[in-house]
């Protein structure tokens, strides 16, 4: 049958009727569709949405790891540099020490040897005074043993003069004794000296 034979075999009620279970069913039909086609819409783009951040977690997630790998790296670099840095300090602070050390040696030993300089010019000026001193006691010396020669020879001389005049005094006493006898008495005894 054709839809204007069927359509006149069915009154306006139940044309109505068909007209609005139709419309209905396909009102049915196209809501079930349109759920349909919003969960597979929905599907994809959670499905898309889905890879996207898979695939941006996953680069993130490389990214990060490449990251850590390199602040690992860069830690270690630090941690090395640090320990150089640390041996070089502790190296800079004996070198310090040592050359505090050798300036406080050289200082002492530096005013040591200004002492000591001045000691020697001390002693020197000391040793110049002590040789004129001894060149003037010698000078003095010397002029004391020849006065002392001299003297020694006067003196011989004295004693050989006064040997002879003792001599002399010798020969001549006993007319000093007869002279004095003679003196003592009167000129009558004068002859019995």
């Amino acid at each position: 049958m054709r839809v204007s034979e069927f359509a006149n075999e069915l009154t306006r009620s139940q044309v109505t009727e068909i007209f609005l279970n139709s419309k209905m069913a396909i009102f049915k039909r196209d809501v079930n569709l349109g759920l349909l086609l919003l969960i597979v819409a929905a599907l994809l783009m959670f499905s898309g949405f889905t890879v996207y951040y898979q695939t941006t977690f996953k680069n993130l997630s490389v990214t990060y790891q490449n990251q850590l790998n390199e602040l690992d790296k860069v830690t270690k670099d630090l941690d090395a540099k640090r320990g150089m840095l640390n041996q070089t300090s502790t190296q800079l602070q004996l070198k310090s020490q040592q050359e505090q050390d050798l300036s406080k040696k050289f200082v002492d030993t530096k005013t040591e040897r200004d002492q000591l300089e001045s000691d020697k010019k001390s002693l020197q000026v000391e040793l110049a005074s002590t040789k004129s001193t001894l060149a003037s006691t010698v000078s003095k010396l010397n002029d004391v043993q020849t006065q002392l020669a001299n003297t020694l020879i006067e003196l011989q001389k004295k004693t050989v003069d006064l040997s002879n005049a003792l001599a002399d005094v010798a020969k001549f006493k006993p007319y000093k004794d007869k002279y004095e006898c003679a003196k003592s008495k009167p000129d009558a005894e004068e002859g019995s000296c």
